[in-house]
């Protein structure tokens, strides 16, 4: 059984026989604190679980003798980065990679891209400003089209969107998710935080162990089928 939108609110109300205005309803800031610990519980959900449904490929280009590019804006994690039909880039320290990019004028030290961090230190982050950006290592000498594999970030639940993924999939993590940051907002016990985060364990290791089963049962599909193809 799979949650609504509706259905999501109404349970939180009811577990926690809470059904107050403020915490129901929009206030100036737009969003109604209970539609806000259901946005905290679908993007930890998303941080937690690797699930297949959330994965993403994409290109972007990185411009020649450029050190950065921007990240996708959906991203929550990157997976992967890689030369697109060349090597894997690898992860690095952020300082370590500005010792590539300290001279970006200098053609000479350009080169194939190798190395990839996420580059924050110094970035003041505002609301008109709200962009991280790649930086590379070297310094492309050619532009380069870069393949990423990352986590991505889905709609949610609200009432525009009244079915999700996790709401399909997941309706105990989501809701007990929920109900952790809910309890947290209304200054609840520590043992009542304790409590939702004991169900909330069991339904993500529930998850978890669904999706690698689910992963496993496709490498095998995937993996019978090349072996019929290479039969014929």
């Amino acid at each position: 059984m799979g949650l609504t939108y509706v259905q999501l609110k109404q349970s939180i109300q009811d577990f926690l026989e809470n059904s107050a205005t403020d915490f129901t309803t929009a206030t100036g800031s737009g969003v109604a604190p209970i539609d806000v610990c259901i946005q905290l519980a679908e993007l930890r959900i998303a941080k937690e679980v690797d699930l297949t449904a959330f994965r993403k490929v994409n290109t972007f280009s990185v411009s020649q003798y450029s050190p950065t590019a921007v990240v996708p804006e959906d991203l929550i994690i990157p997976r992967y980065l890689r030369v697109q039909n060349g090597d894997f880039l690898l992860e690095k320290d952020e300082t370590f990679l500005k010792e590539f990019t300290k001279n970006t004028s200098t053609q000479s030290l350009a080169g194939v891209i190798r190395f990839y961090a996420l580059n924050q230190t110094g970035v003041k982050y505002t609301s008109s400003n709200r962009q991280t950006n790649f930086l590379f290592g070297p310094i492309p000498a050619l532009a380069t089209t870069v393949e990423i594999g990352y986590t991505m970030r889905v709609p949610g639940l609200s009432s525009s969107d009244a079915n999700t993924y996790l709401g399909d999939k997941a309706p105990d993590a989501i809701l007990y998710g929920s109900l952790i940051e809910a309890v947290a907002y209304m200054k609840e016990t520590p043992q009542t935080i304790e409590l939702w985060q004991n169900y909330y364990n069991r339904a993500i290791q529930t998850l978890a162990n669904e999706e690698q089963v689910r992963m496993r049962n496709d490498e095998f599909r995937n993996g019978e089928l090349t072996t019929m193809q290479r039969g014929q």
